[in-house]
């Protein structure tokens, strides 16, 4: 009996040390391409329609430069969104709660969901700007 609940525990310690180890992933810096033509106020347009998209707060519009901002229960991330007349990508300015480890460049996998659909979200939006 002594060896079976040494064997369950020892599954148990497994499976959490996987489980904690899966959350922490490298930062990601997504990038897409603006389509030809577009001006900067579309291009901000876009960027606010895709942050609203996934409940992103727009915190700051400067120029070629939008800030914007996720926060959920005790945690959050605010990214900067640059862009120029070609490219543009997601940067992360700081987080709360998504055990940001800087020197490793990692964080918790949930930040990179974020800003995955994020991207998606600008990507689409931008699409639709082009059709108008």
């Amino acid at each position: 009996m002594k060896a079976l609940i040494k064997i369950f525990t020892c599954i148990l310690c497994a499976f959490t040390l996987v489980g904690c180890a899966y959350k922490h992933q490298q930062i990601m810096t997504p990038n897409g391409n603006i389509p030809a033509g577009l001006t900067t106020k579309q291009v901000q347009d876009a960027i606010k329609v895709g942050c609203s998209s996934y409940n992103w707060e727009i915190t700051r519009i400067s120029g070629t430069e939008v800030e914007a901002k996720m926060i959920k229960t005790n945690v959050g991330a605010t990214v900067r969104i640059d862009f120029d007349n070609s490219n543009y990508s997601i940067s992360l300015v700081e987080s709360t709660g998504l055990m940001q480890n800087s020197s490793k460049n990692e964080i918790h996998s949930r930040y990179n969901t974020w800003v995955t659909n994020l991207k998606n979200a600008i990507d689409t939006s931008l699409k639709n700007e082009t059709v108008k």
